[in-house]
């Protein structure tokens, strides 16, 4: 066979993918067509569960003799329907909750994929309140992406589509148990509830520090601050008989009023480099640099006052740090991991906030990963999404005091299953702990 029998599998980031080869043998016509588009189901009897299901978006013959055939059938999982949807769009989701927008989006897709709320007998879990989203036209799986990044502000979220069409779409607080546990001291063999860890050259157990931030500052769109006539003005200068111009504290936005000795005067709004129009003797103007100044044709006299009402614009601001994590990292540094993320996307303080929140979340701590192959005799299964038991003697537990020994539940983020001569398979499995 050219290729090798396999699937990839990714929580939350895209759809599952599958190679699936077949040949035929065949005496004068052969037995089989495959049409790209078909659907194509992959069912282990013995388990009774489905190991793969999905499109056939692109299937490959290959004549490799006159009686035999080779089809390679390149496969996406339903998410294919998604990836090609109608594109979904929602401006104004103002204080919904993200599994909500989830189900939401995906009715407006209408791509065959059914979303229904846990409480009502489906798979998308409740998720937290997001208090202001806007979700620009795209496809249905970049908008589940999306929401699924969005949602992550307690405990990071993925989804996936599973054989009857239906978004599972949850954190990892609630990702099914597969009720497997992968060992380093086997004590059965040929179980379908117990997989055994192969030392390879796959095996690996890290702490992964490249991406720890424990200080997140989000810098979002601007918003633009009214001044109000009853408050204190925005600015106050003094005329000294020969300064002409002023530098304004805040990017100006908008006259309100401008009080010379308490006498309103007009003021003109000039583009840079303009020159005065004539039709005032006081000016707002942005320099070269960015910097707004109010500008007089004439010096005031010394002594006189001058109070300016205006408008203004400043970016949306959060910070958020985690101690914890400031504390276990102690250094130098203090133990600060900073991280700075500009989003204009995020027009408010609670969505810059929210954001903030979700990088502390995902990123305070190192990531704890293990990878390794499964000896053949794993005759079980376990998909990317759900949760097992790692019984690793060889492992120090990080909270243990770092006691040799771990004993901990793990979530599957990636699974490559392969398949070998008799149908045994092997899965290369990358799993981070929760």
């Amino acid at each position: 066979m050219a290729n090798q029998f396999e699937i990839q599998q990714n929580f939350g980031r895209q759809g599952d993918t599958a190679t699936i080869p077949l040949v035929d043998e065949f005496v004068g016509t052969p037995h089989f067509v495959i049409q790209v588009m078909s659907q194509i189901f992959l069912y282990d009897n013995i388990l009774g569960q489905t190991l793969f299901a999905g499109v056939v978006n692109d299937p490959i013959l290959l004549t490799t003799g006159p009686n035999r055939n080779e089809w390679q059938l390149k496969c996406t999982d339903f998410t294919f329907y998604a990836d090609n949807s109608t594109p979904v769009y929602g401006p104004d989701f103002n204080g919904y909750t993200a599994d909500a927008i989830v189900v939401s989006l995906t009715q407006q897709a209408n791509c065959g994929i059914t979303a229904r709320p846990v409480s009502q007998g489906g798979y998308v879990a409740p998720a937290v309140v997001l208090p202001s989203v806007g979700v620009p036209y795209q496809s249905l799986s970049s908008a589940w992406r999306l929401l699924a990044s969005l949602a992550s502000q307690v405990t990071p979220y993925g989804w996936y589509v599973d054989e009857n069409l239906e978004l599972h779409f949850y954190d990892s607080s609630t990702a099914i148990n597969s009720g497997v546990t992968f060992t380093t001291s086997p004590t059965v063999a040929g179980s379908t509830a117990e997989g055994h860890i192969a030392l390879d050259e796959q095996y690996g157990y890290e702490w992964d520090g490249t991406t720890v931030h424990n200080r997140i500052l989000v810098q979002g769109a601007s918003q633009t601050i009214y001044a109000f006539l009853e408050g204190p003005p925005t600015d106050v200068f003094g005329g000294d008989g020969v300064t002409m111009a002023w530098p304004l504290r805040y990017t100006f936005a908008g006259v309100q009023s401008l009080r010379v000795n308490n006498r309103v005067v007009q003021v003109t709004q000039l583009s840079p480099g303009e020159p005065p129009d004539g039709t005032a003797s006081w000016y707002a103007q942005e320099n070269n640099n960015g910097a707004w100044f109010l500008t007089a044709d004439s010096a005031p006299a010394r002594g006189t006052v001058l109070q300016f009402w205006y408008n203004y614009s400043i970016p949306i601001i959060a910070q958020v740090n985690d101690r914890a994590s400031q504390q276990t990292y102690a250094g130098p540094n203090g133990g600060i991991f900073g991280e700075y993320i500009s989003d204009s996307s995020l027009t408010t303080a609670s969505m810059a906030l929210a954001r903030a929140q979700r990088e502390r979340v995902e990123y305070s701590f190192a990531v704890e990963r293990i990878t390794f192959n499964t000896s053949p005799d794993f005759l079980g299964w376990v998909r990317a999404g759900q949760t097992f038991t790692l019984a690793n003697q060889w492992v120090p537990d990080t909270q243990n005091g770092y006691a040799w020994g771990l004993n901990d539940t793990f979530l599957v983020v990636q699974n490559r299953i392969q398949f070998t001569n008799g149908g045994y398979r092997q899965m290369q499995i990358q799993a981070v702990r929760i």
